[in-house]
């Protein structure tokens, strides 16, 4: 399972059953339906992107949309919420940018998005970010309009740069970003964070080599920051996408330096390669490692799973899961690991 840091500090680490709390209408539209139903009623739409690995997802399920006030708010809305990496909803989430979740996403009623929120809210806060946006208050739009008039601020340079990277909109995230950085160039607090926030929206637009070049002034002038090994693992994937694997092996490497007893570190170095089913004599040993020093814990059990799965030993990886699935025996995600695992050997089998 995958555990490391989200874009923007946010921390991303399943969702139990989906729409589970009965209390919370969620709907079971489709988007093309929900948009329509949205302006017919004048409407706004609240989207809950998730993915069954999240943790802070859980938490939202578990703990906020719980909350009977947050019921009454998403009921007087459309509400859905979505596996942003299960069809059909892959898709959307791609036209949304969606990289980090839970990604909570409010579309007003003609259709376009007013303003979205990366990771987990109590209930208070979810009540005061989503209504506030339904209401105009706190939305790029709204911080726009007061950067009109304090075009030197700082914090809201600040503030709408970020909202901008957090979609993806790199090009309008990168003019008040820099200013931000031109401005207060000493800040080593709030700089690597802005330069994450831009190669992350430039990665997002699939503008490699900008990205690139904020992610290398990341690990180069912030190396010391607490989000610079999350620039050497933009920088990996950056490697992978343009066909350099050895390369993007090397820069996850990097992101272990001093950190060779962190169950949580080899984890993301061994997901990472699992993934994209490179580097795999590296990751085993480093994946069986994690699993010893987290005493075995089910979601890094999962990552050993995952990558036996890689390596095609599939007796392995069903043993492993099912461990994990011990410990967690309820848990929907790790069965459909164990099914798929058992399909992969038996479809090799009638291969042979």
């Amino acid at each position: 399972m995958k555990l490391t840091k989200l874009a923007f500090g946010v921390v991303a680490l399943s969702l139990m059953a989906t729409g589970a709390n009965a209390a919370v209408k969620w709907s079971d539209d489709s988007y093309e339906k929900i948009i329509s139903r949205a302006k017919q009623e004048n409407k706004y739409v609240f989207v809950d992107f998730y993915a069954t690995w999240c943790g802070p997802c859980k938490r939202m399920d578990e703990k906020t949309f719980t909350d009977a006030k947050v019921q009454d708010l998403l009921n007087s809305m459309i509400a859905a919420d979505w596996d942003a990496e299960k069809d059909p909803h892959i898709a959307i989430a791609k036209q949304y940018k969606v990289s980090a979740y839970p990604t909570l996403l409010v579309i007003g009623p003609d259709g376009k998005e007013v303003d979205r929120h990366l990771g987990y809210l109590d209930p208070a806060e979810f009540i005061q970010i989503i209504d506030g946006y339904r209401n105009g208050v706190g939305t790029i739009a709204a911080l726009e309009k007061q950067l009109q008039s304090r075009p030197d601020d700082l914090e809201l340079l600040y503030q709408v740069g970020t909202k901008h990277a957090e979609a993806g909109r790199s090009d309008q995230a990168a003019p008040p970003l820099n200013k931000v950085l031109k401005l207060d160039p000493n800040n080593k607090e709030r700089n690597p964070e802005i330069l994450y926030s831009l190669g992350e929206a430039y990665y997002m637009d699939a503008k490699y080599a900008d990205a690139k070049g904020y992610f290398n002034s990341l690990v180069t002038d912030y190396s010391g920051s607490e989000i610079a090994p999350d620039g050497y693992k933009r920088l990996a994937g950056i490697e992978y996408k343009l066909g350099n694997a050895d390369a993007a092996v090397a820069m996850m490497e990097k992101t272990l330096a001093g950190k060779e007893t962190d169950a949580g570190a080899l984890n993301g170095f061994a997901w990472f390669c699992a993934q994209r089913k490179i580097g795999l004599d590296k990751a085993l040993p480093v994946a069986q490692k994690a699993a010893d020093l987290s005493g075995r814990d089910p979601g890094i059990l999962d990552t050993l799973a995952e990558v036996y799965f890689a390596r095609a030993e599939y007796d392995s990886a069903i043993k492993v899961e099912e461990e994990a699935l011990a410990k967690n025996p309820t848990d929907k995600y790790m069965k459909d690991q164990v099914a798929k695992f058992k399909k992969a050997k038996d479809d090799a089998k009638s291969k042979t």
